[in-house]
């Protein structure tokens, strides 16, 4: 994929590449020395619980019981990560060929410890403590664990990109009678701790504080360049003490210890939300917001009444279905981004047509809403493949759509493509849900197909059946076959052009949730969930269809849509689990995915966790569950209960040179990745009666890193505390998007 060298959606990133560096390989640890001769080290190791992407495994064949994986970025503070081309003459994007590097921050160890934290304790101006607030606690952490306040935020174990949002620390408050707090950061290589005295149950780091021990961004049209921090890969303990303003002796929370990566993170995120999944206020107040990366509020990236295709479905309310003619879209559903993240496509009302519509806000971009001028009637006209309104099943959930994905290698001029599920394999009636219904198996074998969106050919048509209530029985539109509904009600295909099934040779099951690589190194394969029963109204369900309902993630090749032999992927198709939407990392070594216990619901599933697992040309390897997976204990939320799903990854940084993203390197050989999901995880987020009374889903980061010997090492969450948290917020969109910058605050947290 290739974009305008005059749009980086990270301003500056090309001042990334500006500084010559050399390295020196010495155990593991790797120093980085600038122009001026100043060098910092940084190492790291995997821990005991991590996994070895290879495919290797102890006897027991099995993950450390936690469900969870360690990892410690030890050695000195102050490494950098390689993020670009290789130096000149040098094999560009190689583990260990130089590079060009940033300038990097202070040389920090416990013998020559830095001063980035004042001696003076912060007195909180938003919290007004008293001002001898440091002599009612008493020397640094004296006092008593019992009570103690819960620290939510940061989670223990949490790694953060160098660039990212400043830290907040948000804790609840052990006691009614705690009204006075002190957060501490503290650090083996720095001189004084960071101390703050409120009255608040959260703080947010300064702004300068954070750009000095992780990372100052590029000045105005890239110069000066960005320059490392000093705590890069340093372990800073983060605690909070609490106490009543009339004195006692303190409580100490749970201690959380974060470290800072020798890595960015690139881009935007796009999300959906909605203000609850009940559907007399969920339908219709469903819109997609997004922020890039260090925006510390977020902004409307597309609202339904923005979009301008139209699709053949139901007509917005409280029209009554009709049969089918175009009508504008009301519902915004699943969605992915294009390649250069100009747009999105999405599934939209029943019987879930897609659509596309533009996010991108540049200078010259077409209004936000517009679908792409390159999507032609045909194309469009396929997308929407009900040409009959409403009628009964299985005719109808043959032509239901489903998840869209993307590759890079297929999105130019001459070679468009989308690929997406067709099809539904379960049903449930309006009339079926009023009585309580589980609804029935529709015989339909859900398919990949793909579509040309540049499709010149005859627009396809033909006669609606008639009546409309009843049936269909052909169609030039696309429509998932085979077909064996009892009933004889299947509809078949005349052949229409700009689309067709990928075959899925060696899979009789209904395919969905599929997911495109990005054809890194020859890999141009599509990876998705073979479900005999699990696929519904365009996503994963099994909730209605009992323990019967199976899931495995399987590859099958794209092969020019021709599709070829599909095989299950060792560590994602577990027999006794349910596995579904899987994810690419953005160099296609990495594949992450949601599990559930089989017959199971996939869909809202409080149980969902995700994992990980290493592609190795199809030969997969030991799964690793991702340690974000499990809440803060404290709050109590229990592990395998705060439904973590929807993962995604980061895109790799582009190179200001070719445009083309790089994967992220130490020269150590550890590659950095950046994962978010959602998750009804947060104290602070409300119930949502229209979802099972769950707490409204919020978004989170985590980061995994896979060492050079393919060990891959897993790292607790971060919550976007820069979010909306009274909606429900999920199904990320990680990508080179180009909307406005994210300008609307948060809500104030509550106290818990």
């Amino acid at each position: 994929m290739r974009r305008p060298a005059t749009f980086i959606v990270l301003a500056g990133l090309a001042a990334w590449l500006m500084a010559s560096c050399n390295v020196i390989v010495d155990d593991g640890k790797y120093h980085l020395v600038d122009d001026g001769g100043a060098s910092e080290v940084a190492s790291f190791g995997g821990g005991p619980n991590s996994s070895d992407a290879s495919g290797s495994s102890d006897a027991s064949g099995s993950s450390d019981a936690s469900g969870s994986s360690d990892a410690t970025l030890g050695g000195d503070a102050g490494g950098g990560a390689e993020t670009g081309a290789g130096e000149a003459g040098g094999d560009s994007g190689s583990a260990s060929s130089g590079g060009n590097r940033s300038p990097t921050g202070a040389q920090c160890t416990p013998a020559s410890p830095c001063a980035d934290f004042s001696s003076n304790a912060i007195l909180d101006p938003k919290g007004a403590p008293p001002g001898d607030a440091a002599s009612l606690f008493g020397p640094a952490g004296t006092g008593s664990m019992q009570d103690g306040p819960c620290l939510v935020e940061p989670a223990d174990g949490a790694l953060y990109p160098k660039n990212w949002l400043r830290p907040r620390v948000y804790w609840k408050a052990g006691s009614a009678s705690q009204n006075l707090f002190e957060v501490r950061f503290h650090s083996d290589v720095e001189a004084n701790d960071l101390v703050v005295y409120t009255t608040k149950t959260y703080w947010v780091m300064d702004k300068s504080i954070w750009q000095t021990i992780a990372w100052t961004p590029p000045g105005p049209y890239g110069t000066p360049a960005y320059k490392d921090g000093s705590l890069i890969g340093a372990q800073i303990e983060v605690t909070v003490r609490a106490i009543s303003s009339s004195g006692g002796t303190p409580a100490i929370s749970n201690t959380a210890t974060l470290q800072i990566a020798p890595a960015i993170a690139e881009g935007a995120l796009v999300y959906w939300t909605t203000a609850s999944f009940a559907t007399a206020t969920g339908a219709n107040s469903t819109t997609l917001q997004g922020f890039t990366v260090g925006d510390e509020g977020t902004t409307t990236a597309l609202t339904t009444a923005e979009v301008r295709q139209q699709v053949r479905a139901q007509p917005p309310p409280p029209a009554n279905l009709q049969p089918a003619t175009f009508e504008l879209v009301f519902c915004i559903g699943c969605h992915t981004p294009t390649p250069d993240g100009k747009f999105v496509s999405f599934t939209s009302q029943w019987p879930w047509a897609v659509a596309l519509a533009s996010v991108d806000t540049t200078v010259g971009a077409p209004v936000v809403g517009s679908p792409p001028t390159w999507l032609t009637p045909g194309a469009a006209s396929n997308l929407s493949p009900n040409i009959n309104g409403y009628y009964a099943p299985p005719s109808v959930n043959q032509v239901m759509m489903g998840i869209q994905t993307f590759s890079p290698a297929h999105y130019q001029t001459g070679d468009r493509k989308l690929v997406a599920s067709l099809g539904a394999a379960w049903n449930q009636t309006e009339a079926q849900v009023m009585a309580a219904s589980p609804g029935s198996a529709t015989g339909v074998v859900s398919q990949l197909a793909w579509f040309d969106l540049e499709y010149t050919g005859a627009l396809p048509t033909g006669t609606a059946y008639s009546p409309w209530s009843s049936g269909m029985l052909t169609s030039p539109l696309p429509v998932a076959t085979p077909c064996t509904s009892l009933s004889g009600g299947c509809a078949s295909s005349t052949g229409g052009g700009g689309w067709g099934l990928i075959a899925r040779t060696g899979d009789p099951n209904s395919a969905g949730g599929p997911n495109w690589s990005h054809n890194v190194d020859g890999v141009d394969a599509i990876v998705y969930a073979s479900t005999n029963l699990g696929t519904k109204d365009g996503h994963m369900d099994c909730e209605m269809s009992g323990s019967d309902c199976t899931s495995d993630i399987y590859v099958v090749p794209y092969n020019g849509g021709a599709g070829g032999i599909a095989a299950p992927l060792p560590g994602a198709a577990d027999p006794e689990l349910s596995e579904y939407y899987p994810a690419w990392s953005p160099d296609d070594q990495l594949i992450a995915f949601n599990r559930v216990p089989t017959g199971m619901s996939m869909y809202g599933s409080p149980a969902a966790d995700i994992y990980v697992v290493a592609y190795n040309g199809g030969a997969g390897s030991i799964e690793v569950p991702l340690r974000s997976n499990d809440p803060v204990a404290c709050t109590g939320a229990l592990p395998h209960t705060v439904q973590n799903t929807w993962p995604k990854f980061a895109p790799n940084p582009l190179d200001p040179t070719t445009q083309e993203p790089v994967p992220q390197k130490d020269s150590a050989g550890n590659t950095y990745y950046w994962i978010a999901f959602s998750s009804t995880r947060s104290p602070q987020s409300p119930m949502d009666p229209g979802n099972q009374d769950k707490r409204k889903e919020q978004l989170y980061i985590a980061g995994i890193v896979v060492g050079a010997d393919g060990t891959i090492a897993t790292f607790a969450p971060i919550y976007l505390w820069n979010q909306d948290y009274t909606v429900n917020n999920l199904i990320p969109a990680w990508g080179e998007f180009r909307i406005p910058p994210g300008s609307t605050p948060p809500p104030a947290p509550i106290a818990l």
